[in-house]
């Protein structure tokens, strides 16, 4: 099949990650596959298969997103121009005829099979649906109802898609629940994952000096103290300083909003001796793969990458509950399930430190079995085109 994919922005995060694995996997199927960023930057091109072709906006489409950085580099009557086009842009963003506007003069993109608007906004849906040549298109949405906010900026295209893919039942279930308009064209598509790079980017020399004699922690997330709840870690490692006399290090991978007052807050509980924040990691793989356990804190996540990369890793999991969490870990053998607060995931953090009643030693024999792939992903994705009339 010849598939388009697009993204309005290709950023670090967890949903560009998804779009990246999802692309290589179609390629990898045979399919052949196409990705267009709107932003035009590109920054995971290096962990895209080369066989996929690239593709870019053209014209006034390239302002798509124009802001303030636009208009200062300009001058004179193009500074004008864009003034006055900035200002059309507050005024029709919400009701989405700015992106009719200024993808008017695309030329509408070749015909492909599928057509695939990988995260849910306004730009991504409303390009693909209006400027793509294809009988089945398909848009994502990555996220909980719940902690998104206002969604009426994209929700308006969602039921003008062929199918509506949610990356768990959870979340799908919640957008239904909420908007059962949206029933007849929801599926579920999982998240996949390049088990081969993640293998082999796992074998290279981490960028972190491990301390052998300790048991080494991972967390990587966004550093974020409201969603992430990132904080948590802190308060959790001050804690076992005073509860365990087990040594242990702790080390989280990742930036955000939230890393320097985080930072600061380790020192100020005076538990920077054993909790690292090493930022952003262009090989986290390698990382995880030398600790003993990985913890994920969020509030919420609507599949949980960082959970099957563990278990790729054959590494066993700490996990704050969330909706889609059943869907897939077991407690007790992939790993152990906190509940939503403080004291719970202490417990978890401190029974799998001092591996209770032999609990690592059980999810780490556990994952040794595990075979992680991308089939059932796969075959989600064929049947909701081979349910498309």
């Amino acid at each position: 099949m010849k598939i388009l994919v697009v993204v309005p922005d290709t950023n670090v995060g967890g949903v560009t990650s998804s779009a990246v694995n999802f692309c290589n996997e179609l390629t990898l199927r045979k399919n052949n596959v196409y990705f267009l960023d709107l932003s035009g930057e590109y920054k995971c091109d290096d962990r895209l298969r080369k066989s996929i072709t690239r593709l870019v906006l053209e014209g006034k489409s390239k302002l798509w997103n124009l802001g303030l950085e636009c208009v200062k580099g300009a001058t004179g009557i193009k500074k004008l121009g864009l003034l006055l086009l900035g200002a059309f842009k507050k005024v029709t963003i919400r009701s989405g005829l700015w992106y009719d506007l200024i993808f008017s003069r695309f030329k509408k993109q070749e015909f492909f099979d599928v057509a695939i608007a990988f995260r849910q906004c306004a730009p991504c849906y409303s390009f693909v649906l209006k400027k793509v040549n294809a009988p089945k298109k398909i848009g994502f949405v990555h996220g909980e109802l719940k902690y998104m906010g206002d969604v009426s900026s994209w929700k308006r295209y969602m039921e003008s898609f062929d199918r509506i893919a949610y990356v768990s039942d959870a979340v799908k279930k919640e957008f239904v629940n909420a908007y059962p308009e949206l029933k007849k064209n929801a599926c579920t598509i999982y998240n996949m994952f390049d088990v081969d790079q993640i293998s082999r980017m796992a074998m290279e020399t981490p960028a972190v000096v491990f301390d052998r004699s300790k048991v080494n922690i991972v967390t990587v997330s966004r550093i974020d103290n409201g969603f992430k709840q990132t904080h948590w870690i802190v308060e959790i490692c001050r804690r076992l300083k005073e509860q365990t006399t087990i040594p242990f290090h702790w080390y989280v991978l990742g930036d955000g909003p939230d890393f320097k007052s985080t930072v600061q807050l380790a020192k100020d509980c005076a538990v920077d001796d054993v909790l690292t924040f090493a930022g952003n990691q262009p090989n986290p793989y390698a990382i995880m793969k030398q600790c003993d356990f990985t913890v994920l804190t969020s509030r919420s996540e609507s599949f949980g990458m960082v959970v099957i990369e563990s278990f790729v890793l054959k590494k066993p999991v700490v996990v704050a509950r969330y909706d889609a969490l059943c869907e897939i870990m077991e407690g007790g053998k992939h790993g152990l399930i906190a509940e939503q607060n403080i004291d719970s995931l202490l417990q978890c953090v401190r029974h799998m430190l001092e591996n209770k009643d032999g609990i690592k030693d059980r999810c780490t024999l556990f994952l040794k079995d595990v075979k992680i792939n991308n089939d059932r992903a796969y075959q989600q994705f064929c049947n909701a085109l081979r349910s498309v009339n």
